[in-house]
């Protein structure tokens, strides 16, 4: 039943079904919605972005731990149905995945927590009909790519959408002991890296959880940066933290491969790079007046 629902849309592929599908897939690409849920904390709304951080960083480290666990072959393993390679480097590529993490999906499952936390904000009709029908889209895209059965798709948006449930209780009843529920989660984290301590995705999903666990609390007992005022602010404070962020990322790069292949260099790229999106980029912004 579900190589037959994966051939049906192999055989409706088409230049226009593939730039669709590219960019929905792009919703549930980490690297873009880092980016986003950065834009969104420093210069949209900060406790929006606190609360997508938790969503996101939580949801993906449980993901990340079924796909190791459960070990699913992707469909495109199965010769039955062939894989649409894409390769646009850090945007989007569907040539470098994990062949054996099919379930659940990563994309469906960190869109849908993103959008139903989205929805949640807003409380207006129109966010509870746009928010989830881009969710299907990403959800429709990893099929039509060939990298996910109906049923990794269907797990992973359920999930992503049940953590969004979850925080959005956890911020309306429990106040600030939401700090120590997502400390919980980076403890948890650590647990995952662990068990699967070979596993590149997990390491890294444990370094961001663990440095946002660490970071939020400090910035909401001494920084505490407000939300900014004025288009030019606004401006100002994407321009600033992208380039200390990006900075922080693409120092590594210097580094011998050698250095960069070893997990503890992984573990310290993500974590200082989560550290100076949530500590120094948002009190800079306060040094400066921004």
């Amino acid at each position: 039943m579900e190589i037959s629902i994966l051939q049906f849309f192999e055989s409706l592929r088409n230049g226009f079904g593939t730039a669709c599908a590219f960019v929905f897939s792009l919703f549930g690409e980490t690297l873009f919605l880092v980016v986003l849920i950065c834009l969104i904390y420093w210069i949209y709304e900060k406790q929006l972005g606190e609360k997508l951080v938790m969503v996101s960083f939580s949801s993906m480290s449980v993901n990340s731990f079924l796909k190791a666990a459960v070990a699913r072959p992707r469909p495109y393993t199965t010769g039955k149905v062939s894989r649409l390679d894409i390769d646009a480097g850090p945007l989007l590529s569907t040539t470098d995945l994990m062949p054996n993490a099919s379930f659940p999906s990563g994309h469906s499952q960190m869109s849908a927590g993103m959008f139903f936390t989205g929805a949640f904000r807003y409380k207006k009709w129109w966010a509870w009909v746009i928010f989830p029908l881009l969710t299907l889209g990403v959800m429709w895209s990893r099929l039509y790519f060939g990298v996910h059965y109906p049923s990794d798709v269907l797990v992973g948006a359920s999930l992503g959408a049940l953590f969004a449930i979850f925080w959005e209780l956890a911020y309306r009843k429990f106040g600030k002991a939401k700090l120590y529920i997502f400390a919980g989660f980076a403890l948890l984290s650590i647990v995952f890296a662990i068990i699967f301590r070979t596993d590149k995705s997990m390491i890294e999903l444990c370094a961001c959880t663990v440095a946002s666990a660490i970071c939020l609390p400090i910035e909401n007992k001494w920084i505490r940066f407000e939300n900014a005022k004025g288009v030019k602010n606004r401006i100002f404070r994407a321009l600033i933290g992208l380039v200390c962020v990006g900075g922080v990322y693409a120092l590594f790069s210097f580094l011998p491969f050698d250095f960069l292949d070893l997990l503890v260099f992984k573990f310290i790229k993500y974590f200082l790079t989560v550290s100076m999106a949530i500590l120094p980029v948002p009190l800079l912004f306060k040094k400066l007046k921004l």
